[in-house]
């Protein structure tokens, strides 16, 4: 099994050997699958690709951050000198560039001798093209002019090399000839932050403060970048979005895919808030009336920690004789602790619009689920901005989900404050879907 960096480099290039690139109108087309994969080099699609497949190598290997993430041979050439780690010597694991200054192709050497490398390449043909139509395993002389020199990633076992001049060299490890790791086990795929920040492999381990990576078994699809994350020992979630920028999906600390993200549909970030109950442009044009004294629970869920500094809500009709100090909005945990609560509503009430209600004090919030809670006292209930209003006995924004973990519901009547904790097993399924969002 390859357990090493080098071994599962290797690994993955393998994998990839007998892959072609598209054939249209006579004629080999230079369209292949690693530049949709690989993030920020999907606009090279249709030119030369071999150092865009030992990018992608490096990513599906989970060690992207010691290869240059380039389509261009002479700006790999360039990472690898300035990094100090340039050889005319090959390695395992190597990068391999040829050319009159490396600027014509590049590969990845998989085994040496005294005489050979053994390389395997994208963009070549049986005959060692540096222009070709698929993935091939090649055998070249160490002699052969076209070989300019070799970049040496700074693997965490080291690297073999045939340089006697980093014998003895701490992280390099002397050998005249090496056949390599062999055949491997592929890992699972790590999917890394953007740009390369971490090559970390975990799922539900620790977040850094540059990214995290999660695994997939599949190689069909892994050109992922993080966009957001929320570190809560909890309840992590990671969203991810595309090669060409397009959200995909979130998942969960366990690795489960909490939600698909529609690439098109507006979420609220898009329009400044954190989290809501549904899209306010779905809201019906009646709205909801709320009955005086009931606490109404709004279910808002986090898909990323963030802090929240105030509620919003939007009121059509502005109420009226509203009691003062009893119309409030809160924040709670979905367990029914209080986490955050407004100065009194009753003025702002009074009238409709677009209302932000200033949390007394801002609170950090770890990703999950929480409620948004309304009450008011008054001669006259606000109508505010509603989903649907179905009657009590009625309650399909609640489907599927049972006592305490309401999406919609509401405490029992007589409330005059927001009390410190609520039992949500207590409240009753409400048909009120009432939106709410925080920010």
């Amino acid at each position: 099994m390859a357990t090493t960096q080098v071994a599962q480099v290797i690994a993955v290039a393998r994998s990839q050997i007998g892959y072609r690139e598209g054939y249209a109108e006579g004629g080999w087309t230079n369209i292949e699958r690693y530049a949709l994969e690989v993030p920020g080099l999907s606009g090279f699609q249709g030119q030369a690709w071999c150092m865009i497949f030992t990018s992608w190598v490096a990513m599906r290997a989970g060690v992207p951050s010691i290869f240059p993430r380039t389509a261009d041979c002479s700006a790999g050439v360039t990472y690898f000198v300035n990094a100090g780690r340039w050889s005319d010597y090959p390695a395992i694991g190597g990068q391999a560039f040829y050319g009159t200054s490396g600027q014509d192709h590049s590969e990845i050497v998989i085994a040496y001798d005294a005489t050979y490398i053994w390389a395997v390449g994208g963009n070549t043909s049986d005959t060692g093209s540096a222009e070709g139509d698929g993935v091939y395993v090649r055998r070249r002389r160490r002699t052969d002019a076209v070989i300019y020199g070799y970049g040496l990633p700074n693997y965490a076992e080291g690297i073999t090399t045939a340089d006697p001049s980093l014998k003895g060299v701490s992280g390099y490890n002397y050998a005249a000839a090496d056949a390599g790791p062999g055949p491997g086990t592929l890992l699972r795929a790590a999917l890394l932050a953007p740009n390369v920040v971490t090559d970390a492999v975990s799922v539900g381990g620790p977040l850094t403060a540059g990214g995290v990576a999660v695994q997939q078994d599949s190689l069909t699809r892994i050109g992922l970048d993080v966009i957001g994350y929320s570190g809560a020992a909890t309840a992590p979630i990671v969203r991810f979005r595309d090669a060409d920028g397009n959200p995909v999906f979130q998942i969960d600390g366990a690795g489960r895919i909490v939600s698909a993200v529609n690439a098109n549909a507006w979420r609220p970030a898009d329009q400044g808030l954190i989290a809501w109950t549904m899209d306010p442009a779905s809201c019906t044009p009646a709205g909801s009336s709320l009955s005086a004294g009931y606490i109404y629970f709004m279910e808002v869920i986090l898909r990323n920690a963030a802090t929240i500094t105030s509620l919003c809500a939007v009121i059509g009709t502005a109420g009226s004789g509203l009691t003062s100090g009893q119309c409030l909005a809160g924040l709670y945990t979905a367990a029914g602790a209080r986490v955050g609560v407004t100065a009194d509503m009753s003025t702002t009430w009074n009238s409709a619009g677009d209302k932000t209600m200033n949390l007394t004090s801002s609170y950090a919030a770890a990703a999950g689920k929480y409620y948004i809670a309304y009450l008011h006292n008054g001669t006259t209930s606000p109508v505010f901005a509603a989903g649907s209003s179905l009657g009590a006995n009625f309650t399909p924004g609640n489907a599927h989900l049972a006592s305490g973990s309401y999406r919609f519901c509401r405490s029992a009547s007589g409330q005059t404050s927001l009390p410190t904790s609520y039992t949500m097993t207590s409240a009753t399924p409400d048909a009120n879907n009432i939106w709410a969002a925080a920010a």
